[in-house]
């Protein structure tokens, strides 16, 4: 039978924070919750905020857990943590197993087939070394019709940088170089996936 700590996991995964360390958020949570009676939320720094508020989430989701935490052992607490985390962990696998399949529906134009055909299971050949995969994760700045460009971005030549976006995060696939956040976040792909996440949450 599989502990509620688990189930509770998965849903904190899905609604809160994909990518939390549990046994850190415990931990400095309950630190927190200490000095917060000393030196009040307006004493903490933004960092200490936003922790804070994920933690008090996760307080709400779980019941007793306040209770359950304030009563246990260090070594307990980890094993709380550990059960969490893994409903969480759980939460994350299912969004990319999920999109994943779903994604290659998105990028397909409509009342067309992609050639190559893409497997739905696998992710070998995606990336830059597909055509139409390779146009959405080009990065702002290039362009993909550039043979050369394209040549080096699937040889890995030309290395993308972190601050350069792929252009998929925007609107229509296209970015204003005098304003980069014009646009931004707000492409169809990104609708999709945010569907496909609040059905997930909602199964």
């Amino acid at each position: 039978v599989q502990d509620p700590l688990v189930h509770h996991g998965h849903y904190f995964g899905h609604v809160v924070h994909s990518f939390c360390n549990v046994q850190t958020l415990l931990t400095n949570g309950m630190t927190l919750m200490d000095n917060l009676e000393e030196r009040g939320m307006e004493a903490l720094s933004q960092q200490e905020r936003k922790e804070s508020t994920v933690f008090y989430e996760l307080l709400k989701m779980v019941p007793q857990l306040e209770q359950r935490l304030m009563a246990s052992s260090e070594e307990e607490v980890v094993s709380i943590a550990e059960l969490i985390q893994k409903g969480a962990s759980s939460a994350r696998a299912d969004d990319m197993k999920s999109m994943k399949v779903a994604i290659i529906d998105w990028i397909t134009p409509k009342d067309q087939i992609l050639n190559p055909h893409i497997p739905r299971n696998v992710k070998t050949g995606r990336g830059f070394h597909y055509e139409c995969i390779g146009a959405l994760l080009c990065p702002t700045g290039y362009n993909w019709e550039n043979v050369d460009t394209k040549a080096k971005l699937c040889s890995g030549q030309l290395q993308v940088a972190g601050d350069q976006w792929p252009i998929f995060l925007y609107a229509n696939y296209t970015y204003d170089p005098e304003d980069l956040w014009n646009g931004f976040l707000q492409s169809g792909l990104l609708v999709s996936a945010s569907t496909q996440h609040s059905l997930l949450i909602s199964s």
